[in-house]
């Protein structure tokens, strides 16, 4: 019945990739929109053990139809240690990022028709990157990553940093990276591919600590960045489940406004509640606008209880989850950023609402209202009305 294949196969497009002979062909790099390159089509694909299984090569490149720039990255590895899948990698890339976005490289890398929150974001930066760096899952239930990269950074917006009385608009950023994953309650199997975690078990833990480089490579910035999380999720013998999200950060030093965080916002700022109607994100802040908060420092908890599927009929199985989510963050050298402005969190943010999703076909609608101190005075400006989207592979 063919087993082994669709294991196999399974195991790539979960992690993003369709096998085409020698090159597994990364599935999210197709097709991607978002407010300031409009949609970018392009094409990526990593070579497999077919060529080789001492050596791969990832490369990708992509076209922006709105604004009519070309990106591209390349990534040649080579494997040191089999069993703990240790790899060293050297990169080059010319692309573009979202400003004050917190990416854990440590997390799995899981298959996405589509990425909501970008389409709405407008505020991106552009980035040259070159970068070395080693991965590894030498450690029991570990994987864990260190690397060095060198950063040539333009905001594409309107941002000036003022530092020690000098104006940047355009800056440099070395920086060295270390980060761990560990699920210590986790069950893993050694495989002739790998390891895999054939059991898994909660609560699960993200640590990452950044530091720039004085005086190498044309560095600009002094800073440090420390981020944590740490995930649990509780099923229960009826078939529900619970989850918690702990996430926290903190950076120290001279730190421009592209490295901060933003806490992940994902709201439209427009006057009417039907006007501001976008997909949902998974762990994203419904209510809040992209640019309202920026944070040198912040912890933020989400909690989240999923219901068993309610069975309608024709089709229709509704799987209802109550959220809350909850930060705070300060950031105390607001003025040193020009050209852009925002809030800061130290009264907190709060938000609850309840997901109605896998309707039909895998579409369904969310519904989330914010309170507390940072409430705005406009009771409509509070919701947020999302429809969500869950792809089910049946793996």
């Amino acid at each position: 019945e063919k087993i082994e294949h669709k294991v196999f196969l399974g195991r790539k497009i979960i992690n993003g990739y369709f096998p085409v002979s020698i090159f597994d062909i990364d599935l999210r790099s197709i097709v991607k929109y978002n407010n300031f390159e409009g949609f970018r089509l392009g094409l990526g694909a990593v070579t497999n053990s077919k060529l080789s299984e001492k050596y791969k090569v990832a490369f990708y490149g992509a076209y922006g139809l709105k604004d009519e720039e070309f990106k591209f990255g390349i990534t040649p590895s080579y494997l040191v240690d089999k069993n703990s899948e240790t790899w060293i990698s050297a990169s080059y890339s010319e692309d573009i990022y979202e400003i004050a976005q917190t990416n854990f490289v440590t997390d799995s890398r899981r298959f996405k028709i589509y990425d909501p929150r970008p389409i709405n974001i407008s505020t991106f930066y552009n980035n040259k990157m070159s970068s070395a760096f080693i991965e590894s899952k030498f450690l029991p239930k570990t994987s864990s990553y260190f690397g060095i990269s060198h950063n040539q950074i333009q905001p594409l917006f309107d941002y000036t940093f003022i530092n020690d009385g000098k104006s940047y608009t355009n800056y440099t950023i070395t920086a060295l990276q270390l980060a761990v994953q560990w699920n210590p309650f986790s069950n893993y199997m050694q495989t002739p591919v790998g390891k895999i975690e054939y059991e898994k078990r909660h609560p699960k833990f993200s640590i990452q600590y950044t530091q720039t480089v004085p005086n190498l490579l044309e560095n600009d910035f002094v800073f440090s960045k420390l981020d944590f999380k740490t995930y649990y999720e509780l099923p229960f013998l009826s078939g529900q489940k619970s989850s918690i999200l702990l996430q926290t950060g903190i950076a120290f030093g001279d730190v421009p406004i592209t490295h901060l965080y933003s806490i992940v916002p994902n709201n439209l700022n427009r006057d009417a509640i039907l006007q501001r109607i976008t997909f949902a994100g998974k762990n994203s802040f419904e209510t809040m606008y992209f640019n309202e908060f920026f944070s040198n420092k912040y912890a933020s908890l989400q909690l989240k209880h999923t219901f068993n599927k309610i069975r309608l009929g024709y089709k229709i199985n509704p799987e209802f989850t109550v959220v809350t989510r909850m930060a705070v963050g300060s950031n105390n050298k607001n003025n040193q950023h020009m050209g852009i402005g925002y809030k800061t969190l130290e009264d907190g943010f709060f938000e609850s609402g309840v997901e109605c999703n896998k309707i039909f076909k895998g579409f369904g609608l969310v519904a989330f209202y914010r309170y507390g101190p940072n409430q705005l005075p406009n009771f409509d400006d509070n919701i947020a009305i999302k429809v969500s989207y869950y792809l089910d592979l049946g793996f």
